[in-house]
């Protein structure tokens, strides 16, 4: 699915939504407009985040959402538990509000989350595997998918969160089996999944509905505060936020920590995966990757307003988690195994064998089509034309927006970018017409100086002559006078004109 859309009217071509690209080629810079091609693009946001003229737009599906409302389709929502950093303390009213117009059931995405980690520890324990790449970012799994194919194997063989719920709904809540599912969503990705998957029908981010409500003006603070009709997760509501599945994780294993790795921010994360399969090699990877896309997590993710600061996200979401914690406390006997053997009980309720198994998809060949790799002497043709001759010609600038001049000339070499946007050409090429405009001036004050000292010859001979001849004076007084005034012509073109411009070079 296309996850990033470019409004063209708004596009200056600034080439900044490509520098901030951690994949570039998925960005066509051909002509006035830089274009997406959604078979590369992963969906990171990186670029709608970056735009400062408003051309890089998330795409969700919110209106077809609301269509299927007015047709009174069923329809049930899953919630991610990211909903309480963007509706803090009124999360509850929110599903009261989705209550009031027809969503005849609502879910708590964070009750996946443990199904997800119960999922995980299942298969570390009975499949051994050399790592464990956390899934529950569709950015992360298109990365892969697409780009290092190679990494698919590591990948939890396991649904996220969001596809634990629905699966969960459809197998233990028969009366909405054939409801179709909004997830109320943090990610402009998500729907991605959902494709590849074939479950969920509108993925609807939580920034939509936040806007809804400013232009409608509805206050759903005004809505009662109605509860998820699904079991109540315990720590599992930590898992938007970055650490929260090793968090959780530690409940059932503790020490997993000790040999995990907790990385997120595309700044870093697709240079680690790039990476990791030397690693895996070399043998010193760690046993489970808990990774993100978004710097904050999901409570900060592609499709929220992202108008908070960092505390004030954990805030809300520490809150929960001290909440959630309480509900499976024993009220006569608090201990931590009390509490555990409560959790497992519920899980193993929603928990089945292979229902929540995940295969994925090698998109490896989008890149392969689209993306020809140029051997040595295709790379130094296109070096040649892009004017890139000597050691000191790479520069390796940036100001193309790749970083590398190899990587532009890829670019060029696919027809995604153009030479002219190389600032070593645009350099190369600006010295080149100075240098033919200095010369061309050169030539043309050679020329009007030869004709100078020629007309100057010419009036020394006729007052000479004029000398020489007093009958015909005032004949030859007269050619005198007009060359005279031909002579100041074009010495006032030479100083005025031809010098100088010379002068402005």
């Amino acid at each position: 699915s296309k996850v990033v859309i470019v409004d063209k009217e708004k596009c200056v071509s600034c080439y900044r939504c490509i520098s901030v690209c951690p994949v570039k080629f998925c960005n066509t810079a051909i002509s006035d407009v830089i274009e997406v091609d959604e078979n590369l693009c992963i969906g990171c946001a990186e670029c709608i985040d970056n735009c400062t003229h408003g051309a890089r737009i998330g795409v969700d599906d919110f209106d077809t959402f609301l269509k299927a409302l007015k047709n009174n389709e069923k329809i049930i929502a899953i919630i991610a538990p990211s909903i309480v950093a963007n509706f803090p303390d009124n999360y509850k009213q929110f599903n009261g509000w989705l209550k009031s117009i027809g969503i005849q059931g609502i879910f708590d995405v964070s009750f996946g989350a443990e199904l997800t980690i119960k999922s995980y520890l299942n298969h570390l324990k009975h499949n051994k595997p050399k790592l464990i790449i956390s899934q529950p970012c569709p950015v992360i799994v298109s990365f892969i998918e697409i780009y290092i194919p190679e990494l698919l194997e590591y990948l939890a063989p396991c649904d996220s969160p969001m596809m634990h719920t629905i699966k969960m709904v459809k197998t233990f809540y028969p009366d909405f089996k054939n409801h179709k599912v909004l997830v109320v969503s943090p990610c402009i990705s998500k729907k991605r999944e959902f494709d590849e998957v074939g479950y969920g029908n509108y993925n609807v981010i939580m920034k939509k509905f936040s806007d809804y409500f400013k232009e409608n003006n509805i206050n759903i603070n005004q809505f009662p505060g109605v509860d998820f009709d699904n079991a109540p997760a315990e720590r599992a509501v930590l898992f938007s936020s970055p650490g929260g599945l090793l968090r959780t994780a530690e409940r059932e294993v503790p020490g997993i920590s000790d040999n995990s790795r907790k990385i997120e921010g595309p700044e870093i994360l697709y240079k680690y995966l790039t990476g990791l399969l030397k690693d895996i090699k070399r043998g010193i990877n760690p046993v489970l990757i808990d990774c993100l896309n978004c710097p904050m997590g999901c409570n900060n993710g592609t499709g929220t307003s992202r108008d908070k600061t960092f505390d004030e996200v954990e805030y809300y979401v520490e809150k929960r988690n001290t909440e959630a914690q309480k509900v499976y406390k024993n009220s006569n006997n608090s201990r931590k195994k009390s509490s555990l053997r409560k959790i497992h009980r519920t899980l193993n309720k929603y928990w089945k064998e292979d229902l929540y198994s995940r295969k994925y998809v090698n998109h490896y060949e989008n890149f392969q089509k689209r993306i020809k790799i140029p051997d040595k002497q295709q790379l130094d043709d296109i070096y040649k034309q892009m004017n890139k001759i000597k050691k000191e010609d790479f520069k390796n600038c940036s100001n193309c927006s790749y970083n590398a001049c190899e990587q532009m000339a890829i670019a060029i070499f696919n027809n995604i970018n153009k030479i002219d946007n190389c600032h070593q050409y645009i350099n190369t090429v600006a010295i080149s017409e100075k240098n033919e405009k200095e010369q061309l001036y050169r030539e043309l004050d050679n020329k009007v100086e030869v004709i100078y000292v020629m007309l100057n010859s010419i009036l020394d001979s006729l007052q000479n002559l004029v000398q020489q001849i007093n009958d015909e004076g005032s004949v030859i007084n007269e050619v005198s006078s007009s060359i005279k005034i031909l002579l100041q012509s074009l010495y006032e073109i030479y100083e005025s004109g031809v010098g100088v411009s010379r002068k402005r070079i």
